[in-house]
């Protein structure tokens, strides 16, 4: 209850000091209406473990990626060691990688290990893509590809890959996605940002003299920051340098999927300036739920398949659960998530609480279509937190497709879901209206029949006493 009480009244300075980072920092979880006003809610996730001091091989220097493998085991490239190391769910080194072929790893910045073990190294440094099998025998460099479509300066320094089942390779080298085959081709660039179009940059182009032209700052697309490929084989990228539509889910041709909205909150530092949301890494797990980590904030934030927050926790700090600079994150097979900071060298894991599991069964069931299913876990959540919006969204919906138009609209105002509400209140007038079109139809009918029976008699009794009148029988 105490800790419950801190949480409601750290919620309550957060909401009214605006945006304030420094009361973000440490809060429990909450999340937050269309207004960003924040609403605490219950421990989403609590903190297992962490891991720092890793015995005889020291602590991590500078570490840019983790990677939680097909084993459940922890791979994470400890970038200023020059070195892979591989960890189990206890923290415990048990294996390190310092070489892959005839070359000593050199700045390794991305991990990535495929179902047969294999261990795929962004060797950064050394400008390779190296492979390891499962044995650690040498398999495979991948180095800049010949192609007429890279410029001469091209480098091929890549920061972060992933291995599709197709057999293709994507890389993230700078801003950009970069597809790769076995075979060492280039294959494009996936899912560039649309820069939008400028007038003044237009007419530049076509009127200006060359030096105006020169001087026009080109517009560069918004860069990506890294993306992980989930088991439905979509590319879930983030973008660091945009407001809105951080998290792409890109299909194969490219297309972003995923609903443009913004995500992540807009705080304020110390000195009252504006922290956009800077996503550093974004992982998926296996029911689809997208979970993404802000460098600047430390805030980590999680969404379903269709852009709905549904906890936000973390922050920027020293004590645990909270980070300096965390880089990469990822979820392994139980839902634990695993967090690394490049400043402190650690890596903290997070346990998910019966509050957030039960939201992620709702959440999936849902999205698999078996509403009868997802509203037992959703009333769960309800019996938990009354005030969880997402909840009463969630039972709204099951109404509307039972047709329980009534129970529909109340829970889309407890939601306050101003928009759902509107179309369940549309749908319930015109089932109101088909429901009663016929009894109404027949009763204007008998009354316009009724009606003009009346006339019709008063009609005939105005004739007759006007007759009466005429021929002075009324006198």
């Amino acid at each position: 209850m105490m800790k419950r009480f801190v949480t409601f009244l750290m919620a309550l300075l957060l909401t009214m000091s605006a945006t304030g980072a420094s009361a973000v920092v440490g809060m429990d979880a909450f999340v937050a209406d269309k207004d960003e006003t924040y609403i605490p809610i219950p421990t989403a996730y609590e903190v297992y473990t962490t891991y720092k001091n890793l015995g005889a091989y020291d602590f991590l220097k500078h570490p840019e990626d983790l990677f939680v493998g097909p084993d459940d085991m922890l791979y994470v490239a400890d970038t200023e060691n020059n070195r892979v190391l591989k960890l189990n769910l206890e923290g415990e080194v048990q294996e390190e990688i310092t070489a892959s072929g005839d070359k000593k790893l050199n700045k390794p910045r991305g991990v990535y290990v495929d179902d047969d073990l294999s261990v795929w190294i962004a060797d950064t440094g050394n400008l390779r893509l190296t492979v390891l099998n499962a044995d650690r025998t040498h398999r495979k460099d991948f180095v800049k590809p010949d192609s007429a479509l890279l410029e001469n300066n091209f480098t091929f320094d890549v920061q972060k890959l992933f291995v599709a089942n197709t057999g293709y390779i994507y890389v993230l080298k700078g801003a950009n996605l970069i597809t790769l085959d076995e075979g060492n081709n280039f294959r494009g660039y996936l899912g560039a940002d649309d820069v939008g179009f400028s007038l003044s940059r237009t007419l530049i182009r076509m009127f200006g003299s060359k030096s105006q032209v020169e001087r026009t700052v080109k517009q560069e697309p918004a860069s990506y920051s890294n993306f992980f490929i989930g088991t439905d084989n979509m590319i879930y990228g983030i973008l660091s340098n945009k407001d809105t539509a951080q998290i792409r889910k890109l299909n194969t041709v490219g297309n972003n999927t995923y609903p443009e909205e913004k995500y992540g909150f807009t705080l304020e530092d110390d000195e009252g300036k504006p922290l956009t949301p800077t996503l550093a890494d974004i992982t998926v797990e296996n029911n689809g739920i997208i979970t993404v980590v802000d460098r600047l904030t430390g805030l980590i934030y999680q969404y379903d398949q269709e852009g709905n927050l549904l906890c936000t926790f973390g922050g920027i700090g020293t004590v645990g659960g909270l980070f300096q600079i965390p880089v990469s994150i990822d979820a392994d097979s139980a839902g634990r998530l695993y967090v690394l900071d490049y400043n402190t060298g650690s890596i903290t894991v997070f346990e998910p609480t019966h509050f957030i599991q039960l939201i992620h069964q709702a959440v999936t069931l849902h999205g698999e279509g078996r509403y009868e299913e997802a509203l037992g876990y959703w009333e769960q959540v309800l019996e938990i937190d009354s005030n969880y919006a997402l909840a009463h969204q969630g039972v709204a919906k099951v109404m509307g497709k039972q047709e329980k138009w009534e129970e529909a609209l109340e829970s889309y105002r407890l939601a306050d879901d101003k928009e759902g509400y509107s179309k369940a209140f549309g749908e319930y007038r015109h089932e109101l209206f088909r429901k009663y079109f016929v009894p109404v139809v027949a009763v204007i009918f008998v009354g316009g029949f009724l009606l003009l029976k009346l006339l019709g008699l008063a009609k005939r009794k105005a004739d007759q006493w006007a007759d009466d009148v005429q021929m002075g029988r009324g006198l």
